[in-house]
């Protein structure tokens, strides 16, 4: 894990000599203020790994209905997403604060241990994982707290998506809500429906209630440390997607009106701004604008 005091947003570019030697500095003039600014240090442990999940008929009840898969991502893109939405949030939670920028590399036992485990008990080994981490970093007797960011895992259903939808992640759901109707002259009537949920027109912002649609979505866990002791002082958790369907598309398969790299694009901006509410408690309007 290497540590900066407010480094530059590229920061897995610098190495950990650098890193420790730029919070040490900042630490000292820390000490020299007569009225100690509140020192807080910033990690995202949501890693390189995203999942996508896909709807599919349903062929049985013992057949999982969603279709699912792991992409790797080689950078530290998403967790530089997440720290720059709780540096914006501190700055304004918390002004003349000082920040220390964290970068989190999952342990490799802690990803091995992470694909025999699932819900809880995963949620369980990030944290350990974690925390095992900061307690050999010394420089952390320099610090008031530490603002951690963990994906979190859980099999329940939420907000009208997949069930089994942790961490970070798109969700495609290709099928409609159709009703079929019996008359009493033995013809049917398939209407239908709209949506259970809001959905936005990734080209204009406008609103809907679509029932297909792609979303990139994030659940996740904000954690409060005590930085010297490691004590969990605040524990929340939070679940934001934003579900996209373009009305004037033609492409046949929902999944197709969005390109790969615009969909990692918006996930991105989506946990950045999660990040961002899961201290300041505001949720925007999703804004549409040139990516």
């Amino acid at each position: 894990m290497n540590v900066c005091n407010k480094c530059p947003r590229n920061a897995g570019l610098i190495v950990a000599a650098l890193a420790y030697t730029c919070l040490w500095w900042g630490a000292a003039r820390a000490q020299t203020t007569p009225d100690k600014p509140a020192v807080i240090a910033l990690v995202a442990t949501v890693g390189d790994q995203i999942s996508y999940a896909r709807q599919r008929s349903s062929a049985g009840t013992r057949i999982d209905p969603t279709y699912r898969k792991t992409l790797a991502i080689p950078t530290q893109a998403l967790n530089a997403a997440v720290l720059k939405g709780l540096d914006r949030a501190l700055e304004k939670e918390q002004p003349g604060s000082q920040r220390v920028m964290l970068l989190w590399n999952t342990p490799e036992a802690t990803t091995v241990a992470m694909k025999d485990a699932f819900g809880e008990r995963r949620n369980a080994l990030l944290l350990e994982a974690l925390i095992a981490q900061l307690r050999a970093i010394p420089q952390r007797a320099q610090w008031d707290r530490i603002e951690a960011i963990l994906p979190r895992y859980a099999h329940n259903e939420r907000d009208g998506m997949g069930t089994k939808l942790g961490g970070i992640g798109f969700y495609v759901q290709p099928l409609p809500n159709v009703v079929v109707e019996f008359q009493e002259n033995g013809d049917t009537v398939t209407t239908e429906n709209d949506g259970a949920g809001r959905t936005i027109d990734p080209k204009t912002g406008e609103k809907g209630n679509y029932a297909t649609f792609v979303a990139p979505y994030f659940y996740f866990e904000r954690i409060t440390l005590d930085a010297k002791t490691l004590a969990v002082i605040a524990r929340t958790s939070h679940f934001d997607n934003t579900k996209y369907h373009d009305p004037r598309s033609t492409a046949n398969d929902i999944a197709d009106q969005m390109p790969l790299a615009e969909m990692f694009t918006r996930l991105a901006t989506l946990m950045e701004q999660s990040a961002f509410r899961a201290v300041r408690g505001v949720r925007p309007d999703i804004q549409v604008s040139p990516l």
